[in-house]
């Protein structure tokens, strides 16, 4: 036994012996045991196939990776600048119709008070009593000139439209609603 441990094998007899074989197996069935000739050599195949060993696809002059993070950072800005700016544009609307009502209202003010001023006019209020009115001054005397074939045209009486009959279901409820009226009997005793 003392064989056994002097070698540094295991009571199964195979241990450690198996361990340093595995062990001097694995880097190179990893492919971590290249060596830098081997590297070198890859390189100068990648060389003259015009490949680089990693290849990067580019958009406008960028890689792909820093394109796709411009379009994000473009589509966060798009997105926080679309909420303000149809705010923006809806109230500017809104003020323009504002500016153009108050316009309007401006002008009806002030043609009310022109109108008002007319009217406090002592000389407008005689001339609407004589042709309104037919009113006249003291003293004065009224003539009223008929000429044969000018009349003041007639007023249009309203024409009336004949009643339309209710509809169906109206007269059904009336003739349920409403009791209908009994014969009196006049030979009857009472």
């Amino acid at each position: 036994m003392t064989e056994r441990r002097a070698r540094g094998t295991s009571p199964a007899g195979r241990g450690d012996r198996r361990s340093s074989r595995s062990a001097k197996s694995r880097p190179a069935a990893s492919g971590k045991g290249r060596t830098t000739a081997g590297q070198r050599a890859a390189a100068r195949r990648a060389a003259k196939s015009g490949k680089t060993a990693r290849s990067e696809h580019r958009i406008l002059g960028l890689s792909t990776g820093r394109a796709v993070l411009l379009a994000a950072v473009i589509a966060a800005l798009a997105l926080t600048l679309a909420v303000p700016l149809r705010t923006y544009f809806s109230q500017r609307a809104e003020a323009e119709q504002l500016a153009a009502e108050r316009a309007q209202l401006e002008a009806e003010v002030a043609e009310l008070r022109d109108r008002r001023a007319q009217q406090q006019d002592p000389a407008y209020i005689r001339a609407e009593a004589r042709d309104r009115l037919r009113l006249v001054m003291p003293g004065e005397t009224p003539y009223i000139v008929q000429v044969p074939g000018i009349e003041q045209p007639a007023v249009p009486s309203q024409t009336t439209k004949p009643r339309e009959p209710d509809p169906w279901y109206t007269e059904l409820w009336r003739s349920i609603s409403e009791p209908q009226p009994t014969p009196t009997q006049e030979g009857a005793p009472g």
